[in-house]
């Protein structure tokens, strides 16, 4: 597998750290050595929204991920920021469900998604990714398990989950998740609603996400009932429209018409 460039993981810090002052004014409140409390609400059943948090120069900044409890095993839809962080979601999620495997699925390779892999690891469970993610993570973390292509579907212990690659947005390789029978949708490429500009990173794609949410759209915006998007507040489907909007005037400033 091939080893990543050296400046990959400068980007990574560099990307939270360029993040606007109106996406992080909410945390700016509780702006102190420690990170605000670890987030972990249910949203649907079995369904659990957590946020973790990593401080940049303008304060604390949020990360959210999903924890996806079936009656045999745990599904994660990406670690929390940091690894103290991920332990600590562990031991909230070992509180929920008790006596069940927590495994992993990365969305993308950043650090907010893939930071607690060893975490889960250490703890018996395993990590899957799309192939292009685990290759951008290796010499970063190890992703035990991959998938190619388009789409896949897993089970784990009587959850179903729908992985599906829509096209470069957020990340080059960024994956969303769909729970069919909760009807919640979780990507990073979503924006939330009190987010007024696309926020966007060096290996981001601006030309291409418009094309990337029409693909969400198309396949998810009818089914779709409850949203999530990689920071701030749950939506319905209202907010990948939202996402489509800011995309799409960015595009518009940033991007020839060819695209």
């Amino acid at each position: 597998m091939p080893v990543p460039a050296p400046s990959r993981r400068a980007f990574l810090q560099g990307c939270a750290a360029g993040l606007s002052l109106a996406l992080i004014r909410p945390a700016l409140a509780q702006d102190s050595e420690a990170p605000p409390p670890l987030g972990f609400r249910e949203l649907a059943d079995g369904v659990w929204l957590h946020t973790s948090w990593k401080k940049v120069e303008q304060g604390w900044v949020a990360s959210n991920g999903l924890a996806v409890i079936g009656p045999e095993e745990v599904l994660l839809i990406d670690a929390a920021w940091m690894p103290a962080q991920t332990v600590a979601l562990l031991e909230r999620v070992a509180e929920a469900a008790p006596n069940r495997p927590v495994n992993l699925v990365v969305s993308h390779a950043h650090d907010d998604r893939l930071s607690g892999l060893a975490a889960v690891h250490a703890r018996g469970g395993w990590s899957l990714a799309r192939d292009e993610t685990a290759k951008e993570a290796a010499g970063a973390a190890s992703i035990q398990r991959s998938w190619s292509g388009e789409s896949t579907t897993i089970t784990g212990g009587g959850r179903t989950i729908e992985l599906f690659y829509p096209g470069p947005a957020h990340t080059r390789d960024n994956t969303v998740a769909f729970l069919p029978d909760s009807a919640v949708l979780f990507g990073c490429m979503i924006r939330a609603a009190e987010q007024a500009n696309l926020i966007s990173g060096p290996d981001s794609d601006i030309c291409r996400w418009p094309q990337s949410v029409e693909a969400v759209i198309a396949r998810y915006g009818k089914a779709a009932k409850i949203v999530v998007p990689d920071q701030g507040e749950p939506g319905d489907a209202g907010l990948l429209s939202h996402t489509h909007q800011l995309a799409k005037a960015e595009a518009a400033k940033s991007c020839s018409p060819a695209g």
